[in-house]
């Protein structure tokens, strides 16, 4: 987590309290309710002891989340675009937004949600960072340049697309979940069908190759630095945010995307070292997902990149069919 919103959540829990043990206790239940144990609750925001906790659990764990999308979208964007408009959907407390007024100064920040009391915390973190955003109950019939719509959209199913400037990028970001992740890519495929281009997470598939399997969905797990308020409810509840977990989309009409970048398939699994080789799912700019594999005698400087890819790198590396075996050359380019 940043100094910045470090800063910026001690400042909110200054003003609007919160306390270890109501944020354990607030986590269960919204943890519960999150992973369907019990019902759904519209508007559960409105609560302020449970907005407090997931202000200071789920927040930071989401920001970051949002964060890594915004700084991977940097690679492929154009370099001298604007500071953007920016919309955040569904914003709750502000999340996503916070994530975007860290990353990048904005000319424009909208935020909607049904929620009053969510949107007053959302209009206070933004205000401390400098911006007075506009809020909505329903999207303003307007353009933007950035559009964030994390852990809803999936839900609503909302157009927001169509709220896009012609080189503007809409970020939806979701759980890892299996079932969510699938009505991503079925979505994922619809927009395509209508004019529009994934930017990432794929490399120029015209159709989601995930949808074909049942022991696959794209997603990312990325391991990052836990914040010791994220630390203490996880030791308390049992929980683990040791890493980041999120599937990811973003769609654009006539902007710039990680297939501009030059590399040929993206890395859709984890590295598997076993003995004589290393092999990962792969997908490419067309056909089924590969699996590829590079023998350990055939490792050099020419594949290095292979041996010490993650998932969600892109690689400048031919494949072929289902079942690719690489001596090189291999060059990551994300």
């Amino acid at each position: 987590m940043s100094d910045a919103l470090r800063d910026l959540l001690a400042r909110y829990h200054a003003e609007r309290g919160g306390s270890a043990g109501e944020t354990a206790a607030g986590v269960r239940e919204l943890s519960d309710m999150f992973n369907g144990l019990t019902p759904h609750r519209p508007g559960y925001l409105a609560n302020p002891r449970l907005r407090r906790a997931y202000v200071h659990y789920y927040l930071p764990v989401n920001a970051e989340k949002v964060a890594r999308v915004l700084r991977e979208l940097d690679t492929y964007a154009a370099p001298d675009r604007p500071a953007p408009r920016v919309l955040d959907f569904g914003c709750g407390p502000g999340t996503a937004a916070v994530a975007a007024l860290l990353h990048r100064p904005v000319a424009d920040l909208v935020l909607v949600d049904v929620v009053d009391e969510a949107l007053d915390d959302a209009r206070f973190f933004c205000r401390e960072l400098g911006v007075t955003p506009r809020t909505f109950h329903e999207v303003p019939k307007e353009k933007f340049d950035l559009i964030l719509a994390a852990n809803v959209f999936v839900e609503q199913l909302a157009p927001l697309e169509e709220h896009l400037n012609d080189d503007g990028y809409l970020v939806v970001v979701e759980p890892a979940l299996q079932s969510t992740t699938r009505k991503l890519e079925e979505w994922r495929d619809e927009v395509v069908r209508r004019g529009y281009r994934i930017a990432a997470p794929c490399v120029g598939q015209v159709k989601c190759p995930m949808l074909e399997r049942t022991d696959l969905w794209c997603h990312q797990d990325v391991s990052w630095p836990r914040p010791a308020t994220v630390s203490e409810i996880d030791r308390r509840l049992g929980l683990n945010k040791e890493s980041l977990k999120y599937s990811y989309m973003v769609v654009t009409r006539h902007g710039r995307g990680l297939d501009d970048l030059g590399g040929d398939v993206r890395v859709v699994s984890n590295l598997h070292k076993e003995k004589g080789k290393a092999w990962a799912w792969v997908c490419g700019k067309s056909g089924p997902l590969c699996r590829a594999e590079v023998l350990t005698r055939h490792r050099s400087e020419s594949t290095a990149a292979f041996f010490h890819a993650d998932r969600g790198d892109v690689l400048k590396m031919k494949v072929e069919g289902e079942f690719t075996r690489s001596e090189g050359p291999i060059e990551r380019t994300s």
